[in-house]
């Protein structure tokens, strides 16, 4: 049996960014490793998809019957501290775990250290707004820097959330390694992202923008149809691909139509790994200028080294880690994303200048090749070995 664990309460098929980050830190991990979750219910044929498929040849997944319903002390949190207890005294020494975020797992986890003591080692992965979060409640304060106290390491997503660890911790113990690609995936030929763009039925002079990401306020679809019905009435020929889904759908839609530009629009809710790849790849610019919406915000932004991968320029926004995916004028832009007049004038100029595009684009590529998913993996092994 291993000592290397990821520990998660929510994983696949229900995920995020955060779930993605360890999730190909697993699979990329030189060792065997284990990870621990939760079954779901209402989700039993997705999870049975999901668990079939291949993960490596090293890392395996296990589910329990956690509970999950809230981040605070709770009848969930000592059931699920009682779990892990079990799990524990079967496992071997010392047993390294892999914290997907502060609380509730890293507070389970300080609990359990106080009785395992040297036989358990373990790793908060840090990504940002649930430190913004923790300040609104005592309690939720109370349990970030119990976990952390107790830590091994953070492993933050970006400087921008080292910062925001400053009131939980003494920054000492926060190691900063920004998640990462499986770049190879996104090295199509030509032909395809021909044959794709003629599916969509995009002419060779179309210009194709993207957003992959959750449909919430914060990702600031709403800014970019706007800019983007003023453009094309300007001539230029626009069109807009928005993947995810979320509760701003409906007003996105109706926003489309406001704005005569549902045409040129096309809503294509959750894809698939591959069909993401394919759709980011036969696109020509990602937008993405994120915003804070309380204490939410982008933490890094995993897509816009996606979207590097495929070779696209990235307009971003400023808060958060955003600047740390997107660099400024180089391979793409990052803007205030409230300030409607700055994205106009950074989505115009990737338009208009054809080789300023395919120059960022290019350097793009570099960058997101630096964090292919091995080298974060071998990055953050570095750390925990140490």
């Amino acid at each position: 049996m291993t000592n290397n664990f990821i520990f998660s309460l929510d994983f696949f098929p229900k995920i995020g960014g955060a779930h993605c980050w360890l999730y190909n830190v697993g699979r990329y991990w030189p060792e065997p490793i284990c990870v621990i979750t939760s079954s779901y219910k209402d989700a039993l044929n997705e999870q049975f998809l999901f668990d079939a498929k291949s993960h490596g040849s090293i890392l395996e997944i296990k589910r329990y019957s956690f509970g999950f319903k809230s981040l605070g002390l709770d009848y969930c949190f000592f059931k699920n501290l009682a779990i892990l207890a079990k799990l524990l005294k079967n496992s071997p020494s010392p047993s390294i775990f892999h914290v997907i975020r502060a609380i509730p797992e890293g507070a389970i986890l300080a609990l359990l250290k106080k009785l395992f003591k040297d036989k358990l080692k373990f790793f908060t992965y840090a990504h940002g707004e649930e430190f913004l979060i923790a300040q609104t409640s005592r309690q939720l304060k109370f349990l970030t820097s119990l976990a952390l106290k107790y830590t091994n390491k953070v492993i933050a997503n970006s400087f921008s959330t080292k910062k925001l660890i400053v009131p939980f911790c003494d920054l000492s113990i926060v190691e900063v390694v920004h998640p990462g690609v499986d770049y190879h995936r996104y090295q199509l030929s030509s032909e395809k992202r021909y044959f794709d763009r003629k599916k969509l039925g995009l002419s060779d002079e179309s210009i194709l923008l993207i957003t992959v990401a959750r449909l919430e306020a914060r990702k600031n679809h709403a800014a970019v149809m706007k800019i983007m019905a003023e453009l094309r009435q300007k001539g230029y020929p626009l069109y807009y691909l928005v993947i995810g889904d979320g509760e701003e759908r409906k007003k996105l839609e109706e926003l489309t139509k406001d704005l005569n530009i549902d045409p040129y629009v096309k809503f294509l809710g959750w894809v698939d790994e591959t069909e993401k790849v394919n759709k980011l790849c036969c696109s020509d610019i990602y937008v993405m200028p994120s915003i804070r919406k309380g204490p939410m915000i982008e933490g890094f932004g995993i897509v816009f080294i996606e979207a590097a991968a495929a070779g696209l320029p990235a307009i971003s926004g400023n808060v958060g880690g955003q600047p740390e995916a997107v660099l400024d004028k180089r391979t793409g832009f990052v803007i205030d994303g409230n300030n409607l007049f700055q994205l106009k004038v950074a989505l115009e100029r990737l338009i208009v200048d054809t080789e300023m595009r395919q120059n960022m684009g290019l350097k793009a590529k570099k960058w997101a090749k630096k964090h292919d998913w091995h080298i974060v993996a071998r990055k953050i092994f570095n750390i925990v070995r140490n």
